[in-house]
């Protein structure tokens, strides 16, 4: 058994973990209307194509309105993103689950919007939770989300060096050189969750800072404070919003900045329509090397024959859960080539 990727002392002999904690991750991929463990329900988006998975404890009615049949062959390959094994030690798990449970608190805490307010006056351990996240996504396989190398071995340091089983033994020390040039903003929308579906996210465009929506938090994580005064590159309409929350840093209580749900509501249909035209244009591309391989004329399927293709995938009637699968694209692909005949 391979060591701890957090402390690499301990052989990593904890299955089940959460790479986003799971108070976070519940809210982002639970059935709606449904509370407790093994109910999630998610589907992950990329330029190509969305997969799904699902919890052991989802009703079979609800898997079927996904999935249509539910077969041994959809069970067997399914699996919970974000839970992983053989990552950590019993002992690391443990005092994550501790920074954890020390943040939980503060969600049903006080929150205000579109002004700065304080949500913890703990400012270490808010640090602690907010850079074990990344740290985490980061170093998961097939994640898609990536920090720098060097990047990932600072938050991997200050780790290992201040996560304790004992919260009154987390102090950051003032003259840790990891601990003087970092910090992040945050961004809320308080309980927006609770009644509207929220997003795991991040662009790989963005890493100064690194920008990152979990739930109902924007989070912007930055390795250096020269940063605040770079390029600025808009993360899907909250610009204005970052500009206006402060830096947390290790020394000081963290200070979130309230969004509205309109707000994040408006955020979120950015997402949506920046990821259709990212998978249009993918598809597009793909379509175009199809026809370059079937020797057609030209570098660029003939535009009606692509046109069709799109509208295809885009209105076909399969569930949900299958709909927009490559296996279901590939079907389609090749019927519309079959039946017009034309490349």
């Amino acid at each position: 058994m391979k060591n701890c990727l957090l402390c690499d002392n301990n052989p990593a002999d904890k299955t089940g973990s959460h790479i986003v904690p799971h108070f976070l991750s519940k809210r982002i991929d639970t059935e709606p209307g449904q509370k407790g463990r093994d109910k999630e329900l998610g589907f992950v988006i990329t330029e190509d194509s969305t997969s799904s998975y699902f919890g052991r404890a989802v009703q079979p009615e609800k898997l079927e309105e996904i999935y249509g049949e539910v077969t041994d062959e959809l069970i067997s390959e399914n699996k919970v993103k974000g839970i992983v094994d053989n990552y950590f030690c019993t002992d690391c798990e443990k005092n994550l689950g501790l920074i954890e449970s020390e943040y939980s608190k503060t969600i049903n805490g006080q929150s205000k919007i579109d002004v700065l307010y304080e949500s913890t006056n703990k400012p270490f351990i808010s640090f602690l939770f907010w850079a074990s996240i990344i740290w985490r996504l980061s170093i998961e396989e097939n994640s898609g989300f990536k920090l720098k190398p060097k990047d990932e071995k600072k938050l991997g340091r200050i780790l290992k060096k201040y996560l304790n089983s004992d919260l009154s033994k987390i102090n950051a020390d003032p003259k840790d050189s990891d601990l003087n040039d970092i910090g992040y903003k945050i961004l809320r929308a308080p309980n927006y969750s609770d009644k509207n579906s929220t997003w795991l996210h991040w662009s790989t465009n963005y890493e100064r800072p690194y920008s990152l929506i979990i739930d109902e938090y924007l989070l912007f994580f930055y390795f250096k404070k020269s940063y605040l005064k770079g390029m600025v590159l808009d993360f899907y309409g909250s610009e204005k919003e970052k500009q206006l929350a402060e830096l947390n840093t290790p020394f000081k209580g963290e200070i979130i900045y309230g969004i509205s749900d309109l707000k994040y509501k408006e955020i979120s249909d950015n997402i949506t329509m920046f990821g259709v035209r990212k998978r249009m244009s993918s598809l597009g591309e793909k379509l175009d090397l199809l026809h370059q391989k079937l020797g057609g004329k030209g570098k660029e399927m003939y535009p009606a024959l692509k046109n069709e293709i799109l509208k295809r995938i885009a209105n076909s009637n399969v569930k949900l859960g299958k709909k927009h699968t490559t296996e279901n694209h590939i079907k389609i692909i090749s019927e519309t080539i079959m039946e017009l005949k034309i490349t």
